[in-house]
């Protein structure tokens, strides 16, 4: 058992609601005390962490990455061992996985196979979502079952009905008629499948197969009409909603109408759609950065950070499920419809969200943390053991140098891919050093963590 004392020393304190200098005591795994600057005894613990210069943040949540993931004749770069390395050095201290239930098969059974795949591997604490690709009587029995064990939160797609992947209105309502009852929140993938079926056979009829033409036969009506049939489902049977990954200026208006009007409806965006557009998909490395929903237009990377800032979208995500880029070419065949969608970016989150958003005045460093790590807290019931600095959570703390300047990509970065998606941009701030649960996992940008010590978090949302 840890029962170390340690003292976070010189560093200014970054929380959802303010920024302040002082300093913490940490006892074994939890924060057991804030302080104005020198007040703790520095002779009555086992060590001081020098935090000078340095902003003192709680540890960030990733509540939507693809670890291991089979998809499109290949599997995601990231698995639990290399993909919470590369978390780590980004400042991630938990993150939340999903679990795919087979087509008509146990929700259960693969929440097993999802807990095997993690044990002994982890470097940060991890949870994971339920992914439903059914309504049946055996899936609907079982939600509660999944509530049960520490997983309230379970996906669906109003897409890929091509791969049976796909859930009907009908399939909705029931979905939301047992997360009311049961106390879980049904996170949904929105895009209109009628409306992207019918545009991929009109380009492919036209010849075209350029990686642009993922934008144009995904565009952003289908994610808002499918965004607004969800809300409209919410009207007639109300529990509580996440729409996964919004992309559109549009789509925020929706949801901020919906969350004015009372209804429990909540959403993220990623990394990506506040910094890249549509048109890297013209340039010569296009196939890579084919995700769904597509990248968009400027105009709408505008809306997604002012709705960031205003609070309508509560969190950023990434959404990390990149494919190894020789599989993207060999299984694109030369076709966007082929490319398998995905974009790794566990590490680069704090990162780019401080050298695009605080830095430029887009927002503040309390809301970044409100973004990435209280909101998702609360909201995936990991508050309050994680998301904040009070007394009482886990000492889950980054140490982050806002002053560092460096030029990000691939070759310096952790993740298991030779393909960044930010590529040579030039970075302000950089990660020195992560603990979870009092244990340093990075220091001064070293790994000194060790696979294994990670912890599989049980979640419970807030009544």
């Amino acid at each position: 058992m840890n029962t170390k004392k340690k003292i976070v020393r010189g560093g200014t304190l970054v929380s959802a609601t303010g920024i302040t200098a002082g300093d913490l005591l940490i006892v074994g795994e939890k924060i057991a005390a804030q302080a104005a600057p020198g007040i703790l005894d520095a002779a009555a613990v086992d060590e001081v962490i020098d935090a000078q210069g340095m902003l003192v943040l709680p540890g960030l949540i990733d509540p939507h990455v693809h670890f291991n993931s089979p998809f499109m004749g290949t599997v995601t770069v990231h698995d639990y061992e290399n993909g919470t390395q590369a978390a780590a050095f980004g400042g991630v201290t938990t993150i939340i996985d999903f679990s795919t239930q087979p087509k008509g098969g146990s929700l259960l059974a693969n929440l097993e196979q999802k807990e095997e795949e993690a044990r002994g591997r982890t470097y940060i604490d991890w949870s994971m979502h339920g992914i439903l690709l059914d309504a049946g009587t055996q899936t609907l029995a079982e939600i509660p079952e999944l509530i049960q064990e520490g997983v309230p939160t379970y996906k669906c797609f109003t897409t890929y009905k091509h791969a049976q992947r796909m859930v009907q209105d009908d399939d909705i309502v029931a979905l939301l008629e047992v997360t009311a009852r049961h106390g879980g929140m049904l996170m949904v993938h929105c895009e209109n499948d009628s409306i992207i079926e019918y545009s991929i056979r009109q380009a492919l009829a036209a010849g075209n197969y350029a990686p642009i033409y993922h934008a144009r036969t995904r565009p952003p009506e289908a994610e808002n009409i499918a965004i607004q049939r969800v809300v409209d489902l919410m009207r007639q049977v109300t529990a509580p909603v996440y729409i996964v990954h919004t992309s559109t200026a549009q789509s925020v208006e929706i949801i901020a109408k919906a969350r004015m009007d009372g209804l429990p409806l909540h959403s993220e965006t990623c990394t990506h759609y506040l910094a890249l557009t549509e048109e890297y998909l013209l340039g010569p490395k296009g196939n890579f950065y084919i995700c769904s929903p597509p990248l968009r237009k400027q105009a709408d990377v505008d809306a997604l950070w002012q709705a960031a800032r205003a609070g309508f979208l509560e969190v950023v995500s990434t959404d990390d499920a990149g494919v190894p880029p020789e599989d993207n070419l060999r299984l694109s065949q030369g076709r966007f419809d082929k490319t398998p969608n995905g974009i790794a970016s566990i590490e680069t989150r704090l990162d780019i969200l401080h050298s695009e958003g605080v830095c430029k005045g887009k927002i503040t460093w309390p809301q970044l943390v409100a973004l990435t790590s209280t909101n998702p807290a609360r909201l995936f019931g990991l508050y309050p053991q994680k998301g904040h600095l009070a007394p009482g959570a886990d000492a889950d703390l980054v140490l982050y140098n806002p002053n560092s300047k460096w030029i990000m990509g691939a070759e310096v970065l952790h993740m298991n891919t030779s393909f960044c998606p930010f590529e040579g941009w030039e970075i302000s701030g950089q990660v020195d050093s992560v603990l979870v649960r009092g244990q340093d996992v990075i220091r001064n940008r070293k790994l000194v963590g060790q696979p294994g010590f990670g912890r599989r978090v049980f979640r419970r949302l807030e009544a």
